[in-house]
């Protein structure tokens, strides 16, 4: 049975134990606040992050890793393993998949290197199935299409209290965060095929923007109802408004488990305080 090595980037936001426990390298993002650099969930954890984002005059920015981060990390590896799956945040929201893709075609060796489409939860789903399937001895061939397979599946909505953050980081444009702000709108977002941002709908109230969440849920599930479903409730900061969404998730459909999961310093940049999301696959 060959020895398989799992990597992924700090924006999976996976358990500190459960990255230990299962062996899997993790190369993290960075935050920067001024000429001060951060690399996230090593010398910045999530509670210390949103506790100074208040207080910050300035919002921080963030840098994807350097491709010798990966070489390092790769050429490790490949002493001590078969092959190499690396699953990383998207594309089109970052560079860090496309070093890492350098990085693998510098190193050499049998390294497969996954575009996710995506971040956060959908990308700890990825990880923890290639994970499982890697446990039970599957070869990496049926790692890898299982992984891509979600990556064409995944889906992911969001709402955010201001469209600040996502228009200083360059992630939306300039014109939908003026038009944002003089209405009051809270926008729905959603993740595109290729990975990146865009405005899917303009409504009055975070209410409505939730029940625009609840409602695309449903037209996903009617039109496969045969198919389980991994969801998740991602948030940041606002635990409480994200249990209760949990909650009302649970009760309009007895049959999803939503699992609870919060975004740290990197995507939270870009998102800023107060976001609620649904992300989810079937099948």
């Amino acid at each position: 049975m060959a020895k398989i090595a799992i990597v992924t980037d700090s924006t999976a936001y996976l358990p500190d134990d459960y990255i230990e426990k299962n062996r899997i390298t993790v190369v993290p993002l960075s935050v920067n606040f001024g000429t001060e650099t951060r690399r996230e969930g090593i010398d910045i954890k999530t509670r210390e992050f949103y506790d100074m984002l208040p207080r910050l005059k300035e919002l921080p920015t963030t840098s994807q890793p350097a491709v010798g981060e990966f070489v390092q990390a790769f050429e490790s590896l490949v002493k001590t393993y078969d092959t190499v799956i690396g699953m990383f945040l998207s594309s089109g929201l970052s560079g860090t998949y496309n070093a890492a893709k350098t990085a693998a075609e510098m190193v050499g060796g049998d390294i497969t290197v996954i575009d996710s489409k995506i971040t956060s939860y959908p990308l700890a789903r990825m990880v923890m199935e290639a994970v499982d399937m890697r446990d039970a001895g599957k070869s990496k061939e049926e790692i890898v299409s299982r992984v891509q397979q979600i990556v064409d599946n995944v889906k992911g909505y969001f709402v955010v209290d201001s469209l600040e953050h996502l228009h200083k980081g360059g992630r939306i444009s300039g014109v939908s965060a003026l038009v944002g702000s003089l209405l009051q709108i809270k926008p729905v977002l959603y993740v595109t095929e290729e990975g990146k941002l865009d405005l899917l709908d303009k409504v009055r109230t975070k209410r409505k923007a939730l029940d625009r969440l609840v409602s695309l849920l449903r037209e996903d599930k009617q039109a496969q109802p045969d198919l389980p479903i991994r969801l998740a409730v991602v948030y940041t900061q606002d635990e409480q408004a994200a249990r209760e969404f949990q909650d009302r998730i649970r009760q309009e459909f007895p049959d999803v488990e939503p699992d609870l999961s919060e975004l740290g310093p990197v995507i939270g940049t870009h998102v800023g305080p107060g976001m609620l999301a649904i992300c989810y696959y079937l099948g």
